[in-house]
C-alpha cells in the first residue's frame, strides 16, 4: 500500500470545499489547511536534515577527539 500524498489530499478537499454546503467546506478548507500544514513541514524538516546531521558529526568528531588527549 502506498502512503497518501497530503498535496492529492489538499487539493481533493479543495474540490470537495467548492461542492459542499457551507457547514461541510469550512470542515473540507480544515483539512486542506492541515495536509498544507504537513507538507511545508516535511519540506523544512527534508532541507535542515542535512545541516542537522553535520552538525552532529562534527559535535561527535569534537568529543571523540577531547577523550584522546586526555
Amino acid at each position: 500500500m502506498t502512503n497518501p500524498n497530503p498535496l492529492h489530499l489538499a487539493n481533493t478537499a479543495q474540490n470537495m470545499a467548492r461542492n459542499a454546503p457551507s457547514g461541510d467546506a469550512t470542515a473540507f478548507h480544515k483539512i486542506a489547511m492541515v495536509c498544507m500544514g504537513v507538507m511545508a513541514v516535511s519540506s523544512v524538516v527534508q532541507m535542515l536534515h542535512p545541516l542537522l546531521r553535520d552538525l552532529l558529526k562534527k559535535d561527535t568528531e569534537r568529543d571523540s577527539h577531547r577523550g584522546r588527549h586526555r
